[in-house]
């Protein structure tokens, strides 16, 4: 393919810096990935798994793939970004009801503790 005369300009990995052939995929001698976003992490199992450990933050390996299509982008951002937000109000909901229970704890013990006194103060203790 190439024509007569026309010198190809060799390719180094940039991790290790051995030759590596155009066609490579991986670097032979180090193994780093030579064409960034076709890594495992870019590959459909690889967005489940860290939508599954990041929630939203995985976006980037969603849009930096190159493996997987426009549209599965579009649906794996609408879930990550549902599920984002369902964490985020669930988060609120749960330190809404600890506020709300420590207050009630709070209330019942000053109204033992006013019923003690009470009770002292009639001379029953």
């Amino acid at each position: 393919m190439n024509e007569p005369g026309i010198m190809e300009q060799p390719i180094f990995c940039k991790r290790c810096h051995a030759e590596v052939r155009d066609t490579d995929n991986y670097c032979h001698a180090c193994g780093k990935s030579l064409k960034p976003g076709h890594g495992f992490l870019f590959t459909h199992a690889g967005i489940i798994l860290m939508g599954l450990v990041l929630g939203p933050f995985a976006l980037p390996f969603v849009w930096f793939s190159k493996v997987i299509g426009p549209i599965a982008k579009i649906i794996y951002t609408l879930v990550l970004l549902v599920v984002g937000f369902y964490l985020v109000y669930s988060l609120v909901h749960i330190f809404t009801l600890m506020q709300q229970s420590m207050q009630l704890l709070i209330g019942n013990l000053n109204d033992l503790e006013n019923g003690l006194h009470s009770t002292q103060s009639f001379g029953v203790f």
